[in-house]
């Protein structure tokens, strides 16, 4: 990357750019065609897995298995960033996430499928973890909850088509065309990440080994936001992986809708939560998303129509529009400059962990009792979490 002049240092002196410069662009935009790729797998593989033979259990371990080793690569890549810089392990990371892709179309049985999500969910860890430490920097530090904000709604917008795009591929034509559009949006990501200029961030130098132990920890002000993260994605796992089951069982079709309603309803709520972040820290916003996704679920267990699900996909869209930015923006205003990567490291670590046990323990409950009780009980977490926030809110006054 060429230095910058003498007369662009001066510029950046006297203008701070503000959050809409073109590299905050690029990275909003890559990390959009990597969210489409995800979005398409997520509601067709445990189709697929049926397909191949196998039951809820068997789709629990094979989503699990993404979502946990994402959690095991998190950390150490979060430290990666902080001590190496962003580039080199974004753009490789993208390489790797386009190969276990485009593995996909080598997968006809559920072992090769399992072993295949594991690469994959490590490749996953590496880019979002990445991309999201790329996002932090270029974002002002005044304007962190609405940049936030700003960069999930390119996520949302995945989530509200690429479900619905996925599921229409499988119907009218294939798995293995599904395979191969997810891999080529990878590598047009790719192609995008290339265009970035990364800002130089202070790296982390070790003096001692205490001091190195201490680089590669998690941020103190990461643990409790980290932990809530955790409580409040058991429900997403669920709802992701089993809701396209939940809707043939109960003979309510077109269920990709549920997806697109979520996603516009997160669009809709997320800048304006940025910005009252922003104004007024996380006392409004985390309660409120926190029984919003509540009442969702709540909705889900008494649904037999897809105006149900309509309902409740708004209502779970409002909760994750609202308690995703607040929660990464929250961890991040506590962590260090040069500790951000490894407080994204941690945040979407447990983002994931929650996600995967979310899946691998609604499995179970779902064969043992049903969706509607699974539902319920789903909201147990959430209560958890809000006790969590009570103290932790408590504690920053």
């Amino acid at each position: 990357m060429p230095p910058h002049s003498v007369m662009d240092i001066k510029m950046n002196q006297a203008s701070p750019p503000g959050l809409w410069t073109k590299d905050f662009i690029l990275i909003c935009l890559s990390n959009f065609l990597v969210f489409v790729s995800f979005q398409l797998l997520l509601p067709t593989l445990p189709l697929y897995v049926n397909r191949l033979g196998g039951n809820e259990g068997m789709v629990g371990w094979i989503a699990g298995a993404f979502t946990l080793s994402a959690v095991l690569i998190r950390p150490l890549i979060g430290g990666m960033v902080d001590r190496h810089g962003r580039r080199g392990i974004y753009l490789i990371g993208l390489l790797c996430f386009f190969a276990t892709t485009w593995g996909y179309l080598y997968t006809a049985a559920i072992l090769p499928l399992l072993l295949l999500r594991v690469v994959h969910g490590f490749t996953w860890g590496a880019v979002t973890t990445t991309s999201g430490a790329v996002a932090t920097d270029l974002i002002p530090e005044k304007q962190r909850g609405e940049g936030m904000g700003y960069y999930g709604l390119l996520t949302n917008l995945a989530v509200a088509f690429g479900p619905v795009l996925g599921l229409w591929v499988v119907d009218r034509f294939s798995y293995s065309l599904l395979f191969v559009l997810a891999a080529g949006l990878v590598l047009a990501a790719w192609g995008t990440a290339r265009l970035i200029r990364y800002p130089k961030v202070p790296t982390e130098i070790s003096a001692t080994p205490s001091q190195e132990s201490e680089q590669q920890s998690i941020p103190r002000g990461a643990w409790a936001t980290s932990i809530m993260a955790l409580l409040v994605t058991f429900s997403l796992g669920a709802i992701v992986t089993y809701l396209p089951l939940f809707a043939e069982e109960q003979k309510i079709p077109h269920v990709g809708w549920f997806f697109t309603v979520y996603a516009i309803t997160m669009m809709a709520v997320r800048p304006k939560a940025g910005k009252l972040f922003d104004r007024q820290g996380p006392r409004l916003t985390i309660p409120f998303g926190l029984a919003a996704i509540a009442l969702s679920l709540i909705q889900l267990a008494i649904a037999d129509s897809m105006w149900d699900l309509l309902a409740a996909a708004a209502f779970f869209g409002a909760g994750f529009g609202t308690v995703h930015p607040s929660l990464q923006a929250w961890t991040i205003q506590q962590a260090p400059r040069n500790a951000t990567g490894r407080a994204n490291g941690a945040f979407f670590a447990s983002f994931d962990l929650g996600i995967g046990i979310g899946t691998v323990c609604s499995g179970f409950l779902a064969e043992w009792t049903g969706y509607p009780p699974l539902f319920l009980a789903l909201t147990l977490p959430l209560i958890l979490a809000f006790l969590l926030f009570l103290h932790a809110e408590g504690h920053r006054r």
